[in-house]
């Protein structure tokens, strides 16, 4: 068989279980698995245009604030993470309410949050330290700050007193620009994924010919029913997989159809 007659030959099986969804999702499932595999992105291409924004996040989690990050133009925004915490404290502080303060990220499309370390990566982050250090005088003295009362207080002391205190102020930098970074390429893949799956599963008609959903008519019929437009990328497909095939009928029949 030529390529356009297999095509055509899935073609038409697809549309005889247009309407078991069971079968779609096995169907789609299988090709996903079997045959489908996504380019890689490198890492270093995926944070190429946030590099500026990254540092500059870095510098809000280590002053205690949460920092916004636009995905789509990396702008940045941040707050006192207090306003977050307990946004009746905060106003009843600083004359300020959540509502007045008027944040750009909230007319953001796409973003991603970065909150200040919890204690316990920060315990972390000196512990890391401490075990990189080759002199064993401080690092003795470092290791029993960590492991009695206030080691937080104490670290700093030690540290603030040492010939380690730049060494200390670069290892935390770059230990939180690389927590930042994997963060933001766990939330780039993401998305990434979301746009792949969205392509993979678009509609094609009989000539392969990817459909464009908001050329397809809406009969009234489905106006009125319980699925239209629901929040399942899957049982909308179905529904405009109907509507197509039935774009050109007088009469729009659903057997799925059930009345708000």
């Amino acid at each position: 068989m030529k390529t356009q007659e297999i095509l055509d030959e899935i073609l038409r099986i697809l549309s005889s279980i247009k309407e078991d969804q069971g079968k779609l999702q096995e169907i789609l499932t299988f090709l996903e698995n079997e045959f489908y595999e996504p380019e890689e992105i490198p890492e270093n291409e995926l944070l190429e245009k946030y590099q500026k924004a990254i540092k500059k996040i870095v510098e809000s989690m280590d002053s205690g604030l949460v920092c916004f990050l636009n995905l789509d133009t990396a702008e940045t925004e941040d707050f006192p993470h207090e306003l977050l915490e307990d946004p009746e404290e905060f106003e009843a502080m600083t004359g300020e309410s959540f509502e007045g303060l008027n944040f750009e990220h909230n007319n953001w499309e796409n973003w991603v949050s970065f909150e200040p370390l919890a204690s316990f990566e920060s315990f972390e982050i000196m512990k890391e330290f401490t075990d990189s250090l080759e002199d064993k005088w401080i690092k003795e003295k470092l290791i029993n700050a960590l492991n009695h009362r206030k080691p937080f207080a104490n670290f700093k002391t030690i540290i603030e007193n040492s010939e380690y205190r730049q060494n200390w102020f670069d290892f935390k930098k770059q230990f939180m620009e690389n927590h930042v970074k994997e963060m933001l390429i766990l939330e780039l893949k993401s998305k990434d994924s979301d746009i792949i799956h969205e392509e993979i599963n678009g509609f094609y008609d009989d000539d392969g010919n990817k459909v464009d959903p908001d050329t397809v008519p809406i009969p009234s019929l489905c106006v009125i029913c319980k699925s239209h437009q629901v929040d399942d990328w899957e049982e909308n497909l179905l529904c405009l997989m109907n509507r197509f095939d039935q774009k050109d009928d007088t009469d729009f029949k659903c057997g799925a159809f059930e009345k708000i």
